[in-house]
This record gives C-alpha cells, sequence and structure tokens, in this order.
C-alpha cells in the first residue's frame, strides 16, 4: 500500500497502546511515528500534538525506527505495518538534520538589544528566528 496518508498512519496509532513498554509494541509504535517524522516532515512537537504523547518519546521513537530498522526482531515485530505502510529507513538522509549551515555572529549589546526588541515586536521568542526572518527579508528585496 504504497499510497499512504499521514491519517492513515496517525489512525493506526491513536488505536495502539501508547503506554505499553513491551517490545513488539514499542516497535510497531516507533516505526509509525518514525514514518510520521520521516515522511510526513512532522515535527516531534506536532507528532506529540497529534497522538498524545510527549515530545521526548516522539523523538526517541522516531530515533529507534532508524536504529533498528535492520534488526532482525524489529523487523518481524513491525512485519504487518511494514506491509502496509512502506518506508525505507535505510536511506542516506533518514534521521540527519535539515540544517545545511550554521554561522556564529558577533553583537555588540546596543544591536543585540535591538535585535531582541524587534523579535518580540513580531512575536519570536528566539532572536536567531529573528535574525532569519530579517535576513530573509532583505535577499526579497534585494533580488527584486
Amino acid at each position: 500500500m504504497e499510497d499512504y496518508t499521514k491519517n492513515d498512519i496517525l489512525n493506526v496509532l491513536l488505536g495502539m497502546d501508547l503506554k505499553t513498554r513491551k517490545r513488539v509494541l514499542v516497535d510497531q509504535r516507533s516505526y509509525l511515528i518514525g514514518i510520521l517524522a520521516y515522511k510526513f516532515m512532522m515535527s516531534n512537537s506536532e507528532i506529540a500534538k497529534e497522538t498524545g504523547i510527549t515530545r521526548f518519546k516522539a523523538f526517541y521513537n522516531k530515533k529507534l525506527a532508524v536504529e533498528f530498522c535492520k534488526d532482525k526482531l524489529y523487523i518481524q515485530n513491525v512485519y504487518v505495518y511494514a506491509q502496509l505502510y512502506p518506508f525505507d529507513f535505510t536511506k542516506p538522509n533518514v534521521g540527519k538534520s535539515n540544517r545545511n549551515t550554521t554561522i556564529e555572529l558577533v553583537l555588540d549589546t546596543k544591536f543585540h538589544k535591538k535585535l531582541k526588541t524587534t523579535g518580540e515586536i513580531l512575536g519570536n521568542k528566539d532572536i536567531r528566528t529573528t535574525i532569519k526572518f530579517l535576513l530573509e527579508k532583505s535577499m526579497k528585496v534585494w533580488e527584486k
């Protein structure tokens, strides 16, 4: 069944016992959460909100799907879901961060305060979000 949607996965996941620690159910849960994270690009927070589990549990389970995708017992435990909802967790980009480049920026105190104030006006809690927003905005103006 190649043509499945995010809602198909969420419905199956919500029908499971999300509290148990039995290996079979943990493997199945991690497989489905992994699909939500890597195929449908849902964040840990989105998965947590949709399923009612914690953000940490969503993070942990998506990593399990990548870590154990070649484990014989894991493959056996998720066989039914792997047939219904196939996904290849061995792809090189699965489990990798979407970040491409990190830069370091040194600011004086006055300019830092201006950025923080601008961020508060824009509704951003993180100064990095404000800086990225302003850079993207200026690049659009510059391209015109």
